[in-house]
């Protein structure tokens, strides 16, 4: 009898369940689906996925259910007529909200054809099953509810793949505006008279900031605020669309222009992110901006379809309470309410969790990854590591046996930026000194403080990979050994902060850190340190503990990574003083992270934004602001046939009569208006 009941009430409350469940994966999608923008535990990011695949199975289970059910003679009497009416609401589950998930990663955006297919047998299968189902005695109120909300669930359907479209990669391409054609037939003297012009105005500018009094510079003016507006748009980096130069020119006056509001140029640089990714990631139709100036079709009628979910709803709600309520059963009218206005309140939902993440999207943190700690950890659970080797899941479990994120991405930022202007006010002085100045991953810091030791030289001189390896673990060994004073502290923190980021570059995305980096790199490093320490039992040891034994070791260590990497930490301590060796070392990494920004590709910083981003896009973004080279610009460089004496002379030349020709013609705009 047990067994039988509880059959009994399966068929009976199976289809409310589904269709309710349809409805709380939508509400969990309507709070939660935008905090994949922000750093989250992969079991949250992982239940965002399986709510985004399981959403739309349930809704089709359920529509089927609900066929299956009205060919059952037992279904005939009752709620039949308001079972079916739940069919247009399944559809608008299947369509989504407004501003809710389109895609969970960018290669979902590529197979829109694929969803109009699924859309239009969406539709169909729920238009039959209702004609099919529909009782002709029917009451005519409920008719024509399920009316109106077949028409919202079948334009809300058809609009998923139209966002789809919208954001995949050739259409977003063919939505920025592309860099306007070339009128110089000379690319080598226009390069050097962008850097001409960049140079004067940066040291324009910092002499005007040290003049300025301190008041007037916390004051935000009017001119400000567009520039942050334009700063907090989608840049084209993601497109690896290469800037003009006058465009380039505009971008570093505007962004240096603000070096005294930091915090709100940084600010908008996080919203800029995260309307990146409504764009690519999200139904969310964009604005005008300054890099798409015109609306697509597909964006207005968005915007109109979003309008009608909010307005017309209310029209079958009114519908329903009007209709004959009490011909049916009491638990499936309480359901029918339930489905109504939950559906709708979604809608405003969405906006609401939308326009929150907006502004705090970003979540500001910068990845660790450290190869002695990575070692710690796994020696400290040999256990878990011998059974996840057993079931040839290994390799998953060492994602997570990374360091906490730190939340520094701000400070690192602003260090970036100091590069740059130190670049400019300092180094760069033409064409030939930029691109050395882009090209530089610690020779400039090894030049300027007199680091003449040939191995610490030599350090930066081997694959990216392998030098990035070899300062990873020097820091770390000039960490522990020599320690920092209370003066160095910070400086320290932040070596081994992006030194630590570096590496989990290496691990977990080597293609944003460079091309051709290699992981297995990580790999030979971590079974030297294993070898190095074969016979000891460190399981008890801590982090410090353990590279103080390491050091030890390395002294009589064969050539390998640990050996060359004590030689160069060796090398560091010896630079004289405290403060120097963190300067080099500071400098040294910074000069590494802008050589592997300069050298991501924008489709992989789009990719990355859809798992929460990589910090190296904020630093790819900072470098396109503040004038150096992006990837794409760095493909568009020009060989040098001129002399720098002679290229640079030209170039002054023709920004002087460019100069005394806009003199003129303001003159002359003058004396008319003073005539007339």
């Amino acid at each position: 009898m047990g067994l039988s009941s509880a059959v009994q009430w399966w068929e009976e409350w199976q289809l409310r369940i589904l269709v309710l469940a349809s409805l709380a994966v939508q509400c969990y999608l309507a709070m939660f689906a935008s905090a994949r923008k922000k750093h989250i535990r992969a079991l949250f990011r992982f239940s965002i996925w399986l709510a985004y695949l399981g959403g739309d199975a349930l809704a089709i289970y359920g529509l089927a259910m609900l066929f299956n059910r009205q060919k059952k003679p037992q279904y005939k009497a009752g709620s039949r007529d308001l079972e079916v009416f739940w069919a247009p609401i399944l559809l608008i589950h299947l369509g989504g909200q407004a501003f809710s998930i389109s895609a969970f990663n960018i290669e979902d955006n590529e197979l829109w054809r694929r969803h109009i297919v699924t859309s239009v047998s969406q539709v169909a299968v729920a238009l039959y099953v209702f004609i099919k189902s529909w009782s002709p005695s029917a009451d005519q109120r409920l008719l024509a509810a399920a009316i109106v909300l077949f028409v919202i669930g079948s334009f809300k359907c058809f609009d998923k793949p139209s966002a789809l479209k919208r954001s995949s990669f050739s259409s977003i391409v063919s939505t920025f505006n592309p860099s306007p054609r070339t009128e110089s037939t000379d690319r080598e003297v226009e390069s050097e008279e962008y850097i001409q012009k960049a140079r004067d105005f940066m040291q324009r500018n910092e002499e005007t900031r040290r003049s300025s009094s301190p008041d007037s510079n916390s004051t935000i003016s009017q001119e400000d605020l567009e520039r942050l507006e334009n700063l907090s748009t989608p840049d084209k980096l993601f497109v690896d669309f290469a800037y003009s130069f006058p465009n380039r020119l505009t971008k570093l006056e505007s962004f240096w222009l603000l070096d005294t509001h930091k915090v709100y140029a940084y600010g908008a640089l996080c919203k800029g992110l995260s309307k990146t990714f409504d764009l690519i990631y999200s139904k969310v139709w964009k604005d005008e901006d300054q890099n798409t100036p015109q609306l697509l079709c597909g964006d207005i009628l968005s915007g109109f379809l979003w309008l009608i979910t909010l307005i017309v709803p209310i029209v079958p709600i009114g519908l329903f309470h009007g209709s004959h309520k009490e011909a049916y059963r009491g638990i499936d009218t309480n359901v029918t309410f339930i489905l109504l206005y939950v559906t709708y309140f979604l809608e405003i939902a969405t906006t609401i969790t939308w326009s929150y993440y907006l502004d705090n999207g970003w979540s500001n943190v910068v990845f660790q990854h450290n190869l002695i700690g990575f070692l710690a950890r796994k020696k400290r659970h040999k256990k878990i590591m011998a059974i996840m080797h057993f079931l040839r899941c290994k390799g998953l479990l060492d994602q997570y046996f990374q360091l906490e994120p730190c939340y520094s991405s701000k400070d690192i930022t602003d260090l970036v930026s100091e590069h740059a202007k130190d670049g400019w006010l300092n180094f760069i002085m033409d064409l030939q000194s930029y691109s050395r100045f882009n090209d530089s991953r610690g020779h400039w810091t090894l030049e300027r403080n007199k680091c003449e030791e040939i191995f610490i030289q030599r350090s930066i001189e081997k694959p990216f990979d392998e030098s990035i390896i070899l300062w990873h673990l020097a820091t770390d060994f000039c960490s522990h050994r020599m320690g920092a004073s209370p003066d160095s502290d910070e400086s320290a923190n932040r070596c081994r902060q992006i030194s630590n980021y570096m590496m989990h570059l290496l691990f977990a995305n080597p293609e944003m850190l460079l091309p051709s980096s290699r992981r297995v790199m990580f790999t030979t490093a971590y079974s030297e340190l294993e070898n190095i320490l074969q016979g000891e039992d460190v399981s008890l040891l801590d982090e410090k503990e353990l590279t103080e034994k390491i050091i030890d070791r390395a002294e009589n260590a064969e050539y390998s990574f640990i050996s060359d990497s004590w030689t160069l930490a060796k090398d560091l301590m010896q630079l004289g003083d405290e403060k120097k060796m963190w300067r080099v070392i500071k400098g040294v990494w910074i000069e590494m992270l802008c050589f592997s920004a300069g050298r991501c590709r924008g489709y992989l910083h789009a990719k990355s934004l859809g798992s929460g981003g990589e910090y190296l896009t904020v630093v790819s973004l900072v470098m396109s602001y503040v004038g150096l080279e992006t990837f794409a610009e760095r493909q568009q460089r020009v060989q040098l046939w001129l002399s720098n004496e002679e290229r640079v002379s030209i170039a002054r030349q023709n920004i002087e009569d460019a100069k005394n020709q806009a003199d003129a013609d303001a003159s002359a705009e003058v004396q008319v208006v003073v005539s007339s």
